[in-house]
């Protein structure tokens, strides 16, 4: 099966940008700020497995601590929904230079970014708010698919081995019969430049740093009174 990846990143983009019109800026701005820390970690392969070692030491030390009967459930469910093997007496471990691992990262990151903007966040976006909401929309979705890319092609993953081909396990059955054991997926009209290429990288990671700012200092500010300082939310500009 082939897929054309100049069309899926056009739906992509297109997608994010009319979501990005709903949320507005600052929702936008989150989901940057995430996909940076992303970026940032593929520029520092090294820094990233040291991130999965610390998250694999955390696993086995709650693992002991987990009945077998849960173990058990949730080695199957691994099995049987992500095609991942385990043994029922050793806790189940991340693989840094895995693409699997990345990508259940990038979409926990999404789903974060996600509740993290609508959490207590009861203002609507303004037109202007919502103009650049699409601009954020869609140059967080042209990001968030490239990379996906690099994901796929692994060379900026920890070890660094470009993946041959791309392949998909499917497991379990269906009521229309046995399905297949593998799918192989191939990306088509590729475009040459990629997000890891020259100084991108560090745009995007700037910018991720900058809409950081940006979040805190229009959403948060620090009141001074005879009774201490506290923290207070305010609405955000191009917000009513």
């Amino acid at each position: 099966m082939q897929i054309n990846w100049t069309l899926l990143t056009y739906l992509i983009i297109i997608y994010f940008a009319v979501a990005g019109f709903s949320k507005g800026w600052w929702r936008e701005a989150i989901t940057t700020v995430f996909l940076a820390v992303l970026v940032f970690l593929l520029q520092n392969p090294d820094l990233a497995k040291t991130v999965i070692d610390t998250i694999n030491s955390w696993i086995a030390g709650l693992w002991a601590y987990i009945p077998t009967g849960i173990t058990n459930v949730v080695n199957n469910g691994l099995t049987n929904f992500f095609a991942i093997t385990t043994r029922s007496d050793t806790p189940f471990q991340l693989d840094s230079g895995a693409p699997s691992t990345w990508f259940s990262i990038l979409i926990i990151f999404m789903v974060l970014s996600a509740i993290i903007g609508g959490l207590g966040f009861k203002y609507q976006p303004t037109g202007l708010g919502r103009l650049l909401g699409i601009a954020m929309g869609g140059l967080n979705g042209y990001i968030l698919l490239s990379i996906a890319r690099e994901y796929l092609d692994g060379r900026a993953l920890p070890g660094g081995e470009v993946a041959a081909a791309a392949e998909v396990s499917l497991v379990g059955g269906s009521a229309f019969g046995q399905p297949a054991s593998a799918v192989a997926v191939q990306a088509v009209d590729l475009p040459n430049i990629t997000l890891m290429d020259s100084v991108i990288p560090w745009i995007v990671i700037a910018l991720g740093l900058l809409f950081l700012f940006a979040i805190l200092n229009t959403r948060f500010r620090l009141l001074s009174s005879n009774e201490g300082r506290k923290v207070e939310t305010q609405r955000p500009p191009f917000y009513r």
